[in-house]
């Protein structure tokens, strides 16, 4: 399959309406580009982005872009541990670690994942800055953010939500809610 694709190879992929297209991408909800001769463009990576972010199906032709966790703790067992269970689940995620939220910055910016698992608390910037970012950002807002906390005060929950957060779970961590809230989250 080609790395892009023509509004009328969507259209066709997703039973859709060609102008159906066209509208997502001058409505800025679908990423594109245009040819030298004025056509649109889109990259699949950007096409499975967008259909994820609008809980649409992914046509299993387009289904190669791999679904990306990022996990980011301060404590290293921590993201090891979740980590493990992920890929024990979920063989084709690709699951990646930060435990800072500076290095977590830098790799959702450039990873773009579907789910962000967070940690409130750590040193340098912390959870509630991380999601800010993540949200503020058109290319990285379509991630869901799974916050943890080991101090689960009804404030902290609601500041993190304010952030952009889907859900805030506690820590010690109840391995199959998270990996329930993960699976929900895409």
């Amino acid at each position: 399959m080609a790395n892009n694709l023509s509004t009328f190879a969507i259209a066709e992929m997703l039973h859709v309406d060609p102008g159906s297209v066209a509208n997502w991408i001058d409505q800025d909800l679908l990423k594109a580009h245009r040819t030298p001769g004025g056509h649109r463009r889109v990259a699949v990576e950007d096409l499975v982005v967008f259909l994820r972010e609008h809980k649409m199906p992914v046509p299993a032709a387009l289904d190669t872009v791999p679904i990306r966790v990022l996990i980011v703790d301060d404590e290293t067992a921590i993201t090891q541990l979740i980590s493990r269970a992920l890929r024990a689940a979920h063989p084709d995620y690709e699951v990646h670690e930060a435990h800072d939220g500076f290095r977590a910055g830098t790799l959702v910016a450039t990873l773009k994942p579907d789910v962000v698992v967070l940690d409130l608390r750590m040193p340098g910037m912390d959870g509630y800055e991380v999601c800010r970012l993540i949200k503020s950002q058109d290319s990285t807002r379509h991630a869901e953010v799974v916050a943890m906390t080991a101090y689960p005060s009804p404030e902290n929950q609601q500041q993190i939500i304010d952030c952009g957060a889907r859900v805030c779970i506690a820590k010690p961590l109840d391995m199959a809610q998270l990996l329930h809230e993960v699976n929900i989250s895409l």
